[in-house]
């Protein structure tokens, strides 16, 4: 099952890569809904995860148990966070072009292939993984931040299905709750379940007390 992640990940890399190509400098400089970021620094922050698996991996593993997953990973205190995060987004993207994303990308699951079989833990910002997991995270930072960068664009999302599947997984953990059989489509709870739109009075009434536990992540 481990490969599925992988390829969640490579779709969704993907996918933003033919987005980021296609970009003008104008539109790297556009504001975004997460200020204030601009878009060049949102890629830039999503491009640090692949940056991020490379230093796992050449740190190599580590014998003992996982403290994370890919669920408990995003339960942290996110305006404790904030500036730091806002601060590293801008830092990498002064060196950031969006030409290195593909091949930044590529080299970070070339290098995760291998061990996913036998999934060992690494240490990451946020504690001891299994591999799987966090890449099971950069699917979701992938995901929505290439749905930031489209929005800011004033396009509409276009995620893979396996990328938003895997993304939305993530979410629903952190709800404890599937929302689907209540007729809510995923690319709207990405966008709800991450603070991104606000659920309407339709979908409060829909999801009776689940409407109090959004956002999920912000």
């Amino acid at each position: 099952m481990n490969e599925h992640v992988l390829e969640a990940l490579q779709a969704e890399s993907d996918r933003a890569a033919d987005f980021l190509e296609s970009l003008t400098a104008g539109d790297l400089g556009s504001p975004t809904r997460c200020p204030p970021l601009s878009v060049l620094e949102v890629a830039a922050h999503a491009f640090r995860g692949s940056r991020r698996i490379v230093e796992m991996i050449e740190a190599g593993p580590v014998e003992a148990e996982a403290e994370k997953s890919a669920i408990t990973y995003f339960r942290y205190d996110a305006d404790a966070e904030a500036s730091a995060i806002v601060q590293r987004a801008q830092e990498v993207a002064r060196t950031f072009e969006p030409a290195a994303w593909r091949p930044g990308w590529d080299e970070a699951l070339r290098q995760a292939e291998p061990h996913l079989k036998v999934d060992p833990v690494f240490g990451t910002v946020f504690g001891l993984m299994h591999l799987s997991e966090y890449l099971k995270t950069r699917v979701v930072e992938v995901v929505i931040h290439a749905m930031d960068m489209r929005h800011a664009l004033n396009l509409s999302p276009d995620p893979t299905g396996p990328g938003l599947t895997a993304c939305c997984d993530v979410l629903r953990g952190l709800l404890g709750a599937d929302v689907r059989p209540l007729g809510m489509d995923d690319v709207r709870f990405a966008e709800t379940a991450t603070g991104r739109a606000t659920l309407d009075d339709a979908e409060r009434e829909m999801l009776g007390p689940l409407a109090d536990l959004f956002p999920v992540l912000a």
